[in-house]
């Protein structure tokens, strides 16, 4: 077992070389780290192996997204995030250059005063000091009620959690919800957030690409074509970020029947 083992890691060492290398030539050729119809090939060859050998199909399924995520990890370039760009803009910045951010919600004017007003009086009342990790109770009592007047939910306070930024939320709702080896369906154009959470988590992102030209919108089968026995969650980011897109209702129930259908997140 031990040898086997190290066999293992030695191949999977071996791999992540081969992956790297390939990454070079995509970055060279302008091509994307991610090729889905190789992705779905592989997968095909992998369960018809399965069937030869009589191994668990599903547990092949979580190895080979291990796989495929650690492919992409390898040939990704950090210098190609949002991030990263957001940084350069900021060092140009401080160069004194004018700099219109497209990278990230940067805004280019101050909060309002009443903000302003509202954060001195927060420290003037001694909120300066750690709280509750999951947010004062106060404010998580009236998230609830907003929710439970508004959306005709009914949530309890108590299963409510205030989260430092969006990305933090994103990030514990996958890994709270999913398995490394699970995969997660994204509509793209995407906050880039959603995908760099999951790949880190080891789950697997299939993508469905919307267009200016389809109004933005996804099509039911296109999504239906991405599920299969590992994947756990649809990932909605309306209104979008970055078009701004809102799903009409009915497109909207249609992709939760099928969430619903899959049992899936």
């Amino acid at each position: 077992m031990e040898e086997i083992t190290i066999d293992m890691l030695s191949l999977l060492k071996k791999r992540n070389d081969i992956a790297q290398e390939i990454g070079k030539i995509k970055n060279q050729e302008g091509m994307s780290v991610s090729n889905e119809s190789r992705e779905n090939e592989l997968r095909d060859v992998v369960k018809r192996k399965c069937q030869e050998i009589n191994f668990d199909s599903n547990a092949a399924m979580k190895f080979l997204n291990f796989l495929l995520n650690e492919s992409v990890k390898a040939q990704s370039s950090e210098s190609n995030t949002h991030l990263a760009v957001f940084l350069k803009a900021k060092e140009l910045e401080q160069q004194g250059k004018k700099i219109i951010h497209l990278e990230v919600g940067e805004p280019d004017f101050e909060p309002p005063t009443s903000v302003k007003q509202s954060l001195s009086e927060v420290y003037d009342k001694g909120f300066g000091n750690y709280g509750p990790a999951k947010g004062l109770p106060e404010f998580r009592k009236e998230i609830a009620n907003f929710a439970n007047q508004n959306f005709d939910a009914k949530v309890d306070f108590e299963n409510i959690m205030v989260t430092p930024g969006a990305r933090f939320g994103v990030f514990l709702s996958i890994t709270t919800l999913l398995d490394p080896g699970d995969e997660i369906i994204v509509i793209e154009p995407a906050w880039p957030a959603y995908r760099q959470c999951a790949i880190n988590s080891g789950i697997k992102v299939r993508t469905v690409k919307t267009k200016l030209e389809n109004k933005w919108e996804p099509k039911s089968e296109e999504i239906t074509s991405c599920i299969n026995e590992n994947t756990k969650m649809i990932v909605l980011n309306y209104p979008n970020n970055p078009t701004g897109k809102v799903l009409p209702k009915k497109l909207l129930d249609e992709i939760v029947e099928i969430a619903k259908k899959h049992d899936l997140f």
